[in-house]
């Protein structure tokens, strides 16, 4: 293991997350929800790659539609600690009367983590496999009290580990129009399975680090020119 129980903690600690978390993207897992909003699954976080340093990565974008229809779905900069245009024109929308818009455009944030699907009743052919997993501050919040419990009885554990972690009973519900996590809880630690499960199911990992490669981020000048020409679609129409 690459990290200690106590750097993964001030690790989750250091991030603070918003509430929005964007579900499109190839190759990661999309729970099932029925027509109330709810659904449920069985899943367990996994430990990162080899030569990758933490479980999980934190990646920031906007993704908001222009009144002419047209989307802006982007990384931000800000992800990679560089300046953003999308931000900087949202920094003075929230200083003037266009308070809504800046929120409509702000960036987003969610972390990015490999998680096998250990049950999923509406899914079965999902089970067993692996998949990157895209969640927010709920999710994550119950990640950080395993890891540091908010009780002085209850042991801390590492929920990425394959031996000493334990698998996650994910259950959503509707509220306001919005989904909720909240009742969601980690069973008993417990391993994965046998040796062989564990490199079978370890083996699925994919890349946390290349989704934050720099290479997956515009520069600012091309950024900036994608932004203006989507608003100024919009301003002209």
């Amino acid at each position: 293991m690459k990290y200690t129980l106590e750097e993964l903690r001030s690790k989750v600690t250091a991030l603070a997350a918003t509430k929005t978390v964007r579900k499109d993207s190839e190759g990661y897992y999309q729970p099932f929800t029925d027509d109330n909003g709810s659904g449920s699954a069985v899943l367990r976080f996994l430990p990162p790659l080899d030569d990758e340093e933490f479980p999980f990565v934190q990646l920031y974008n906007h993704a908001f539609q222009a009144p002419s229809a047209t989307w802006f779905v982007d990384n931000c900069p800000t992800t990679l600690e560089q300046p953003c245009p999308v931000c900087e024109s949202n920094s003075a929308l929230w200083n003037g009367p266009d308070k809504d818009l800046a929120s409509l455009r702000k960036r987003k944030m969610y972390y990015i983590t490999n998680v096998l699907v250990v049950r999923d009743p509406k899914q079965p052919e999902n089970e067993g496999k692996v998949f990157l997993y895209k969640y927010g501050s709920k999710i994550m919040g119950k990640l950080n009290d395993a890891i540091a419990p908010p009780s002085p009885d209850c042991e801390p554990i590492d929920p990425f580990d394959a031996e000493d972690g334990a698998n996650f009973r994910l259950r959503i519900v509707s509220k306001g129009g919005f989904p909720d996590y909240d009742k969601s809880t980690f069973d008993a630690p417990s391993p994965i399975g046998d040796a062989n499960m564990v490199e079978s199911v370890l083996n699925q990992c994919r890349s946390l680090s290349a989704i934050i490669d720099p290479s997956q981020f515009k520069s600012y000048d091309e950024l900036k020119r994608k932004f203006d020409r989507i608003v100024g679609v919009a301003t002209a129409a």
